[in-house]
């Protein structure tokens, strides 16, 4: 008869618990929901760009991807939010590139650029500028004619100060050299309502914004006309010069683990890849743009050299 002591027995257990405490060291990423947090309000293209996102995420790694709107300071705050959440890869960030290629120019920001993962460039969109329901303009030429017959009685909504369509707008206006004045809002999301109530002239909006919410847009800044809008006129054939564009991806904070910055990434890459969500995309004017994380952060790198340059010379 074998007798078990008290020592005999907790070894055992310990023994048997061995391959439980493994499985679970081992458990693979993810095994709970994942948030993505959208530095601005809800309503506004980066929101939606980051809902269709979350829906395709979901479906490539089996977890939900609840999407968290944190607005205010030109998305800095929430792109900070992002930048202090834990590196587990349970926080990512939908970020447009203006937070981080613009507004450090502008402010002490919270957070640099390097204080980020890069996992991939995910859509793009050409900007347009959208009319109120009662202005009488018909072309983009006819608002550079009024506007410089009546020095800064017009104005121009962006979704905030330093976004990128602020500062496309500034460059027009530049190139122009006419004046109209600057309304900056938390968002497109408020920024179309006071358009649509005009409570402003103008608003240079991303062009999913023109086919969400059905804006009367005079022209297109970019070099060939969209298929969501083919009618639409680009700023070049109206015989100007500047062409603008809103891009963004998906970023984490510094720090991940290998495995689990691998994961997102082969995910990144299977979202931009889905059909589905390039035909959302492509429903309102924007396009999937796929870039690598390596491909990402040399754009954000020279983003933030152009762009810091040209905040300097028009915000001077």
């Amino acid at each position: 008869m074998i007798r078990f002591t008290t020592l005999t027995r907790a070894a055992l257990a310990a023994t048997c618990a061995l391959p439980f405490a493994a499985g679970a060291a081992l458990a693979e990423y993810p095994e709970r929901p994942i948030t993505a947090i959208v530095p601005f309000p809800a309503g506004g293209s980066t929101d939606l760009m980051g809902r269709a996102a979350a829906q395709e995420f979901t479906r490539i790694l089996g977890v939900d991807m609840p999407v968290t709107n944190v607005g205010g300071g030109a998305g800095t705050v929430g792109t900070a939010q992002i930048a202090r959440a834990r590196a587990d890869g349970y926080t990512i960030g939908v970020i447009p590139a203006a937070p981080l290629i613009n507004q450090p120019h502008m402010r002490d920001t919270p957070y640099s650029i390097d204080d980020f993962d890069y996992i991939c460039k995910l859509f793009h969109s050409p900007q347009a500028l959208a009319l109120s329901p009662e202005s009488e303009f018909s072309s983009l030429a006819e608002v550079v004619d009024y506007a410089r017959e009546n020095p800064g009685e017009l104005t121009y909504g962006s979704p905030g100060p330093g976004s990128l369509p602020h500062l496309a707008m500034e460059v027009f206006l530049d190139e122009t050299g006419v004046e109209i004045e600057h309304v900056p809002f938390q968002g497109d999301g408020p920024g179309v309502t006071a358009l649509m109530g005009n409570h402003i002239d103008m608003y240079m909006a991303i062009f999913s914004n023109v086919g969400q919410y059905e804006l009367d847009a005079v022209a297109i800044f970019a070099e060939d006309r969209v298929d969501a809008a083919p009618d639409l006129p680009t700023s070049i054939e109206e015989g100007f010069e500047t062409t603008a564009s809103w891009w963004g991806g998906i970023f984490a904070p510094a720090g991940l683990p290998d495995d689990v910055r691998v994961t997102l990434e082969d995910a990144c890459a299977q979202v931009a890849e889905s059909d589905d969500f390039q035909e959302t995309l492509a429903r309102f004017g924007s396009f999937a743009a796929y870039l690598d994380s390596d491909g990402v952060r040399a754009e954000v790198d020279e983003g933030s050299r152009v762009n810091g340059a040209i905040l300097e010379r028009v915000l001077d």
